[in-house]
Parts: C-alpha cells; structure tokens; sequence
C-alpha cells in the first residue's frame, strides 16, 4: 500500500496552518450563533416551554410578533425592537429604556459574531487553498480535522460548565461582553427578563453548543472518510 505523504513544513507553511486551524472552530461556531440569534422559533421554543403568556399577561399572538420583531430587529429591517402590546389587558409599550439601550448592546454583540463568521469564511478559503498548494492535500485534512477536534473540545468543556455551574458561566459571559450592567435587569417590572428567563438562555445555550459538536463531529468524520478513499484509492 502507498501512504499519502505530507510534505515538510517550512515557517509560511506552519502560518497557514494555524490560520486554517484557528478559522474552522470560529467559523463553526460564529455560523450558529447566527442561525440561532436569528430563528424566531428559538424565541417560540422558550415562550411556550416556560409559559410567558401566563406569566406576563401577553397573549401568545402578540409573543409570536415578539419573537419576529427581536429577529428583524437583530438582522437590521427594524431601527427599534419597540412595540405596543397588551399585558393583563391593558396597552403598553413592550419595553422601557434600559432595556432598549440593552438590546442596542446586544445587537452589536450580534453584528460582531457576523463578523467573525465573514472573516472566518474568508480566512478558511485563503488558508484552505494556501495549505493545498503549499502542503498538499494531507496537511489540509488533518488541518481541518485539528480544527474540528479543538472545537469538540471545547464546546465539550462548556457544556460540561452548563451542566456544572451555568449562572457562574451566564456572568463570565456577561461580564466579558458587556461594558455597563444594563444586563441586570428587574424580573418584577422588565419585560425582557420577564419573558428571556435564565432558564430559556440555559436551554439556548445547551442547543448551541449541541448543534456545533455535532457540527465538528461531521466534519472531522468527513475528513477521516475522505482520508481512507483517498489510501484505498493508492494502494
């Protein structure tokens, strides 16, 4: 049987692996970040499990606008996620300042991971066809599969710090993201922790991190099919 030789690494081929390496968990991840950021049917999901109608007096009509408004809002069709409502039958405005000055943060948030999964996409092309022509098709294959097994890893650990601790991990997350304390909000009297509870951003968050380790895991088991037609093909 002939082995599918990998060529020696010089320091621009290390280069390019690294960028190929560090492109693929960020663009995995950044990638659903945004498909769930954006699916009104995450929002449902958590309306209808943890019963917000009941619990807020909006009717499940005006959660279902909700939900679209927070999708159009963080995609860039709306200027302002505002909207009237009713809760216990009597008409108001949804949310109050803070929370609105919040969202702004939150949809910047948002507008970041869009970021990282363009340039990511970018990234991985460029290096992808950079490891091709300098390295050679192995080094590309086990380029992405390094990249697809440090994302498991990753999410992994996460998942388990859910399991774990997930209020120690909701702070870090805050902490790290946001410049003010606007996220501290008051679930006797705001709306938007009302109807976001912590527990609808555990299920959320376990979602995610599920979708992207099996993401990874197809990838890597990809690669690993590609690899072996490749040796059955040589022998």
């Amino acid at each position: 049987m002939t082995e599918i030789k990998a060529k020696k690494i010089n320091p621009a081929g290390w280069l390019v692996l690294a960028v190929l390496f560090i492109s693929i968990p960020v663009l995995i991840i950044s990638s659903t970040v945004n498909i769930y950021a954006h699916s009104p049917g995450l929002y449902r999901y958590g309306f209808n499990k943890y019963e917000i109608s009941a619990a807020t007096g909006i009717s499940d009509i005006h959660l279902e606008g909700v939900a679209q408004n927070m999708v159009d809002y963080f995609s860039g069709k709306l200027v302002s996620p505002q909207m009237a409502v009713e809760a216990w039958e009597q008409p108001r405005l949804l949310y109050n300042q803070k929370e609105l000055t919040h969202l702004e943060d939150v949809r910047y948030i948002i507008s970041v991971f869009k970021m990282l999964q363009t340039a990511a996409i970018l990234a991985f092309l460029a290096s992808g066809a950079a490891v091709f022509a300098m390295l050679g098709i192995r080094r590309l294959l086990r380029g992405i599969l390094a990249g697809a097994i440090v994302t498991v890893a990753l999410m992994t650990l996460l998942t388990v710090w859910s399991l774990i601790d997930f209020y120690s991990l909701f702070y870090l997350f805050h902490i790290v993201s946001f410049s003010n304390e606007l996220w501290l909000l008051d679930p006797s009297k705001d709306y938007l922790i009302m109807m976001f509870t912590e527990s609808f951003f555990y299920d959320a968050a376990i979602m995610v991190t599920a979708t992207i380790i099996a993401e990874a895991v197809i990838l890597g088991l990809a690669v690993l099919v590609i690899e072996k037609m490749m040796l059955n093909r040589r022998r």
